[in-house]
């Protein structure tokens, strides 16, 4: 399965060809070897791998060398087949053509426990011990190779064994044509076998390099590139591991390019919520402001019917007052008026006893005097009188000032109570709205700070997905 990007693919390393083989063989040599996803690394770890049991062969076949005493045989071709195999893997690890030659090599390292046990069937295990070796190509073809190579050393060797010649392939009377072609039976069941485990492997492997191209894109350190999708290979089909690769590309493509979109959007809001929150203290003081102001007017209003109550008194005494003293000058006019009338009849009476008094003129006299006192009294109560009924209309109108002023003041006080009630009333429903506004302006501003904390969660993931390439 391929993949499609415009970055360059990741190198396998750059150091020497040398130092490289012989670390993978001691990763080998010491069970190390890491999980390797391209069929390159795959091919080259094998290769490295075959050099190893090859050598184990050659150990194998000193063994029995020392056993059947055929050292020297042992050594005269196991050691050159050791020294191929080496030699073919630094000189190509990873390349076909090695793949087929390591084949070759060990089925020469069978051919040889064979040939070194004169051709006993037991030794025969050898070829079907060594062919599995080639699954970890994860390819059949080093499969059908390697078989290919056993038929042809079975059919070639056998010749050779009955024309007398100083090589063995089998042992016994069980030999020839029928021999060759029953193992060559089990040989080809055998491979068909391991190929369709080696393919199933190569698909698994493929699987697996693919998932390590396409998730090797995915490195947040070094940036996330979302434009390459997994392609279908030649049957038109993409791996299910491709399939959620590429929704989940298309996914966060669609979220990052919304967040893009969105992002000046969300710059405005956080400025509109820097400017509420900016006024929402000021708008608080001013409210706090104008309910302090108002209940200040309110008070005055207090104040102020209180002073008309006591300027109601003070009309209310000057009233009575002025009723009071007007009764007075009623009841000292009627007095007035009897001293008038006695006065009156006293000078009547005088003039009466004048003429019996003629005789005696010093009485006489003295009656005139009093008749005069008499006449100026009633002249001097008639001016007070009159004086009186002066002070009496302006006692009246004073009266009836005092009673206007009143009524006024009376007025003043049930508007000043009712002012005052009003005020209270307006006081309360402000100091309401004002704690609806302060529970508005509260709740405004938890939003403000979320929109605040919201700007900064978007900073931080405009920040991450500034990695994102898509």
């Amino acid at each position: 399965m391929a993949s499609q990007s415009t970055l360059p693919p990741r190198p396998f390393g750059r150091r020497s060809k040398h130092s490289v083989n012989l670390g993978e063989l001691v990763d080998i040599l010491t069970f190390q070897s890491q999980a390797h996803t391209s069929l390159t690394d795959i091919r080259r770890h094998a290769d490295w791998m075959c050099v190893l049991v090859n050598f184990g062969c050659l150990v194998f076949a000193l063994l029995q060398g020392f056993y059947l005493g055929v050292v020297s045989e042992a050594l005269t071709w196991g050691v050159p087949i050791f020294l191929t195999s080496l030699a073919v893997t630094r000189a190509g690890a990873g390349n076909t053509w090695t793949m087929h030659l390591n084949g070759w090599l060990l089925v020469a390292m069978a051919a040889l426990h064979v040939h070194l046990g004169k051709g006993m069937v037991e030794y025969h295990f050898s070829f079907f011990m060594l062919l599995p070796m080639m699954l970890m190509y994860r390819d059949p073809k080093p499969l059908l190779t390697m078989g290919l190579v056993i038929m042809l050393h079975h059919l070639v060797f056998d010749m050779l064994q009955r024309s007398g010649f100083q090589v063995y392939v089998f042992n016994g009377a069980f030999s020839g044509f029928n021999a060759i072609a029953l193992h060559a039976f089990y040989i080809a069941v055998f491979v068909i076998i391991l190929s369709f485990l080696a393919h199933t492997l190569r698909q698994h492997a493929t699987t697996a390099q693919e998932a390590a191209e396409l998730l090797s894109h995915l490195d947040k350190e070094t940036g996330v590139n979302f434009k390459i999708r997994a392609l279908a290979d030649e049957e038109g089909k993409v791996s299910r591991f491709g399939k959620v690769f590429n929704d989940y590309a298309d996914n966060m493509s669609f979220i990052v390019s919304a967040f893009r979109m969105l992002r000046a959007d969300i710059r405005e809001l956080t400025d509109i919520a820097s400017e509420l929150g900016a006024d929402n203290t000021f708008q608080l003081t001013q409210n706090a402001k104008a309910s302090n102001n108002l209940r200040d007017f309110v008070h005055k209003l207090g104040s102020q019917t209180k002073q008309a109550q006591s300027s109601a008194e003070l009309s209310k005494k000057i009233t009575d007052d002025c009723f009071d003293l007007i009764n007075e000058l009623n009841l000292s006019s009627d007095l007035l008026s009897k001293i008038t009338q006695q006065s009156f009849q006293a000078h009547q009476h005088i003039q009466q006893l004048l003429p019996e008094l003629a005789e005696n003129s010093v009485l006489q006299n003295r009656l005139l005097t009093i008749s005069a006192g008499l006449d100026h009294l009633a002249e001097r109560t008639q001016s007070f009188m009159s004086k009186m009924d002066s002070f009496k209309g302006g006692l009246n109108a004073i009266e009836n000032q005092a009673v206007s002023m009143d009524r006024s003041t009376n007025q003043w006080i049930e508007e000043g109570h009712a002012n005052q009630r009003r005020g209270w009333e307006v006081l309360g429903a402000m100091e309401t709205m004002q704690s609806r506004t302060e529970n508005a302006f509260s709740a405004l501003n938890n939003t403000v700070e979320t929109i605040m904390r919201s700007g900064d969660v978007v900073r931080e993931m405009e920040r991450r997905l500034s990695r994102f390439d898509v």
